[in-house]
């Protein structure tokens, strides 16, 4: 009787998963794997998954006074093995332990530092020092009989100055909603007490008045040029692109430092007429 050769895909389907629920084998671990990736076993996914859930405990146990409750960075933790489990490439010659420590950490450290508040901190990497590491870094301090100030901290973190300085208040204080009232007697809301940076109404009328001031006077001060003066000026000055001297000297029949000239003549009228002392260079007086 002939014997039928089975394919790679039909071998992994033909041999049984193990019932044991145990650590892994080197062997095992990349059988569960290729079964996964080729074959998209749900089943060798759940025992790649469930053989290493001690690890996300063991994991778990370092950010339990970060904030967050054990369970929730157990839910995390398990998010990050699952996403490796599922990556995971046999052929690496690597354990799915270690492949899988990087996801589950950053998923606790994702967690972390979204539920420290409304308002997002930790984006850069010498944030998420300060945020997990200033704690420590001032408790040691203290300890070696140092004063913990910005410098001290900083240099102990490897992080400049100014991250500590910004970072320090937002970690050290409490989010407050603006639309909350100031106290139990004083029903004001917060937003309402805090200083604007933009003007008032009355400097913004003021600063429309003087730019119409400002037009008004431009428009007066181009009628004392001549056509050709007053051509020049709206060209170089007033428009978003202004035109070039050579575009000019091309309209107006004459060269590039003719119309440079002109333009120079029109702007000490200009400041004459404004009462500012004119600035006209000496080769100018042969033109006049």
């Amino acid at each position: 009787m002939p014997v039928t050769k089975l394919q790679p895909n039909e071998v992994e389907r033909a041999m049984p998963l193990p019932a044991r629920e145990g650590p892994l084998s080197i062997a095992e671990e990349h059988r569960l794997s290729r079964r996964w990736r080729t074959l998209e076993d749900d089943t060798a996914l759940a025992r790649l998954v469930q053989t290493h859930l001690g690890l996300v405990i063991r994991i778990a146990m370092e950010f339990r006074h970060s904030g967050p409750s054990m369970e929730d960075l157990i839910q995390e933790g398990n998010l990050g093995l699952t996403i490796a489990a599922r990556r995971f490439d046999p052929t690496r010659q690597t354990r799915l332990a270690t492949y899988a420590t990087y996801w589950i950490r950053a998923c606790m450290l994702e967690h972390v530092v979204r539920s420290h508040g409304p308002v997002r901190i930790g984006t850069t990497r010498s944030q998420r020092k300060i945020f997990f590491g200033l704690g420590r870094a001032r408790r040691k301090l203290e300890r070696e009989g140092e004063n913990a100030d910005a410098d001290s901290l900083a240099t102990a973190l490897g992080v400049e100055r100014s991250d500590i300085e910004s970072m320090t208040p937002r970690l050290t204080g409490h989010d407050v909603s603006l639309d909350a009232p100031r106290a139990t007697d004083d029903r004001r809301e917060v937003g309402a007490l805090i200083a604007e940076d933009s003007p008032n109404p009355e400097d913004m009328v003021a600063g429309v008045e003087e730019e119409d001031s400002r037009k008004s006077r431009l428009n007066e001060g181009l009628k004392v040029l001549d056509a050709r003066e007053r051509a020049i000026i709206k060209a170089r000055h007033m428009r978003q692109r202004p035109a070039t001297l050579a575009s000019l000297g091309k309209k107006f029949g004459i060269s590039r430092e003719r119309v440079r000239q002109l333009e120079l003549r029109a702007k000490a009228k200009l400041r004459v007429f404004c009462g500012l002392r004119p600035e006209v260079p000496a080769f100018e007086q042969q033109y006049a």
